[in-house]
This record gives C-alpha cells, sequence and structure tokens, in this order.
C-alpha cells in the first residue's frame, strides 16, 4: 500500500532534532526516484528502437510503477 502525505513539518508535529535526518532521507529517495524513472525511460527507448512489436503498453499502468 502507498500512503502520501503532504504537510508542512510542524503540520505533522516532527521535533526539530529530526529535521535534518528527514530532509536527508527525502533528498536520498528523490535522487533515487529521479534515476529510477530516467533509467526506465532509457530501457523503454531502447527497447523501442530496437524492437518496435515492443508492448510498451503492458508497463504503462499504475501497478507496474507502483512497484518501481
Amino acid at each position: 500500500k502507498i500512503v502520501a502525505s503532504k504537510s508542512s513539518t510542524t503540520g505533522i508535529g516532527w521535533k526539530p532534532h529530526y529535521l535534518l535526518p528527514l530532509k536527508t532521507l527525502v533528498s536520498i529517495v528523490h535522487i533515487l526516484v529521479t534515476h529510477t524513472f530516467a533509467f526506465l525511460k532509457y530501457i523503454f527507448i531502447q527497447e523501442l528502437e530496437n524492437s518496435p512489436a515492443f508492448a510498451l503498453e503492458d508497463f504503462a499502468n499504475v501497478d507496474f510503477y507502483s512497484e518501481v
């Protein structure tokens, strides 16, 4: 199950000494997700160039991306 929350850190009650580790974690996750999707895009483009019959629509669904 995927859960997302959008709030300020004060709105959800984060203690000040946890803010730096939280910001570090968010930065790491952001970089990881950005690179993962860039790599997926590269893989899909390569597959489409190598095989016009590549079934991209099989991967264009929410379930696939939530697993990634």
